[in-house]
Parts: structure tokens; C-alpha cells; sequence
């Protein structure tokens, strides 16, 4: 397993732009962008969680379902991480995108995309948090216990996977500063490229913890699952969420937001569609106060400048 290391701060991320593929479509492996369509096309960035052309697969019923609610044509394309979709929509490619809280709040002051709807989990709410994890068998119990241990996260460019994990160090005075993704505190950090990564490498004996979301462990086969365990949770996130444009019309915006929201995980057909979005129960309405609680970490860290444009709803 090939990890990389990362000793500068983590602020001016270069994002490349990776779309890989159209539903309905055959794979576009290395196109630039989807193609370019009529304004009454909507164009909707989905992440890849998995291997592209299986997501690709995936979102056709969701596309198809869109298509009928909306009553216009609708195109999906997959991304392979949050940065192209911010690019994606600021070059015009996309009205539509499934980030993380924050892309979202980078790409609203870049480009003043618009929250509509946060995803619903398991537990019934819209909001996560992320957790510390170590194997079971190691004797660690909690955050202090990590001192000079090596740590491994999932990208520096991630709330559940990075900025969440490491706020846990920060508010126990663990942590000095955040020019150093140690810290001062481990002894290496390690950036494994995704949350399967990170969590693979606790398992595996690579490093003594993992900062991730609290799913992560879920992406370890059933059999794995109960070698990890946490040892300390972050505060609460809101979830991962829809965004689109500015400029994307307000009927447009609210037939979207009206179609999803109305999902219900109790109806066959409607739990369908939900499980190709990422295996949520559901989605509400997002508002810019949801961002309120992770709006100060994500400036910290230097990722946006205005962390109280996030503190009220005036800025929707």
C-alpha cells in the first residue's frame, strides 16, 4: 500500500479536473468535460465511491427518474473527488453537484454555489461526525494515547477525512498550530488517498490510527469490521449535500430540490433510487446556518476567508 506524505499546510490544492465518464453513455476515460449542451439540459456531477463505471451504471435510474420529474433532459457524469466538480461547475460543465460541506463552502465563495438539499444517514439526521481508529488489539483507548504514534488520514483536502478528525487533536491542546500535519504531536502523518485506504492501513498494521468518518469501517469486509474500533469523535458535521450554480433557474432548482426530498426509503420504489445515491434514507432542505458548526475549522485551515458569511441564512 502506497501512502503519500505531506509536510506542507495544505491550502493552495491544485484541483485537476478527472470526468470519467457519461450516464447513458459509453465511459469517456480521459475526456476534459462532458459535452457541451443546450441551456435547457441539466448537468449533474455525481462523486465516484467506487469504481467509475459501476457508479456510471448506478446513476442511470437516477438520471432516468429526474428526467421525469423534471421534465427536461437530464445528464449525469461521475467525478473522481469533490475538486473536479467545484472546476467542473466553475468552467460551466455542470449545474449540479453531490459534494462534501467542504467543496460546498469553497466552491460558494469562489463561485457562490447554492446548498438545496443535505443527505439523510442511517441514524435519521443529516449530519455526521468522524472518529479515531485503531485496531483493537493495540491497547490505545484514547486520543492522548497517540502521542509519537503515526497517524493516517484521508486527504488534506476532506472535512470527515482530514479537518474533522485532526479538530478532535486540536481541541484537547494536542495539536500546536496547523502549519504541520504532525502537529507536534505524532510522529508521522500519512495521507492514504481515501477513507478504504486509511482504514486498510489501521487494519493491516501500516500506522496506530486513522482519522476518518464514521462510516469508514463499513468499508472493510464484514468479517474486518470488528478488529477497528474508535477512540474518539469529532464534533458533528452536517452531511454531504447537493449544491448547484448560481444562475440555475429557480423552477429548475425547486423541482430538483422537490423531487429528491420527496424519497421515501418506506416506499420499494423510491428506496431504489436512494440506494443508488449513496445508500442515504433521504434527503432536506439545506440552509447556510447547517454549515455554522465547520465553517471556523475549514478557515483555519485557510480554505475559506468569510466563516461567518456560513453563520445565518441571510447568505442563501
Amino acid at each position: 500500500m502506497k501512502f503519500k506524505i505531506l509536510w506542507a499546510r495544505p491550502i493552495a490544492v491544485c484541483f485537476v479536473v478527472c470526468l470519467v465518464g457519461l450516464a447513458g453513455h459509453s465511459p469517456a476515460w480521459g475526456a476534459s468535460a462532458p459535452d457541451q449542451a443546450t441551456a435547457e439540459q441539466l448537468k449533474i456531477a455525481f462523486i465516484s465511491y467506487a469504481n467509475p463505471q459501476q457508479v456510471i451504471e448506478d446513476i442511470k435510474p437516477v438520471v432516468a427518474y429526474l428526467e421525469g420529474r423534471l421534465r427536461v433532459p437530464v445528464k449525469g457524469f461521475v467525478t473522481l473527488d469533490y475538486g473536479s466538480s467545484v472546476e467542473s461547475m466553475r468552467n460551466g460543465h455542470t449545474d449540479v453537484a453531490f459534494v462534501d460541506p467542504l467543496a460546498f463552502m469553497m466552491a460558494h465563495e469562489q463561485i457562490g454555489a447554492i446548498p438545496l438539499l443535505l443527505e439523510v444517514y442511517p441514524e435519521g439526521k443529516p449530519t455526521y461526525h468522524s472518529n479515531v481508529w485503531v485496531r483493537r488489539d493495540s491497547g490505545l483507548t484514547k486520543a492522548e494515547d497517540l502521542a509519537g504514534k503515526t497517524m493516517a488520514f484521508a486527504d488534506p483536502v476532506d472535512m470527515s477525512g482530514y479537518l474533522l478528525p485532526r479538530d478532535i487533536f486540536e481541541r484537547k491542546s494536542l495539536i500546536d498550530g496547523v502549519d504541520r500535519p504532525d502537529g507536534g504531536f505524532f510522529s508521522r502523518v500519512y495521507f492514504a488517498g481515501g477513507d478504504e485506504q486509511a482504514m486498510r492501513a489501521v487494519f493491516n498494521g501500516f500506522v496506530d490510527a486513522a482519522g476518518v468518518s464514521q462510516y469508514a469501517y463499513l468499508l472493510l469486509r464484514p468479517e474486518e469490521r470488528d478488529q477497528v474500533i474508535p477512540i474518539a469523535q469529532s464534533i458533528e458535521s452536517p452531511s454531504h449535500l447537493v449544491m448547484c450554480r448560481p444562475g440555475l433557474s429557480d423552477d429548475i432548482q425547486r423541482k430538483l430540490t422537490q423531487s429528491l426530498a420527496r424519497l421515501d426509503i418506506s416506499r420499494e420504489e423510491d428506496k431504489k433510487i436512494l440506494d443508488k445515491l449513496y445508500g442515504v434514507r433521504g434527503f432536506v432542505e439545506a440552509k447556510m446556518s447547517d454549515f455554522s458548526s465547520v465553517a471556523p475549522i475549514a478557515a483555519r485551515y485557510g480554505f475559506i476567508k468569510h466563516p461567518a458569511t456560513f453563520m445565518s441564512d441571510a447568505g442563501k
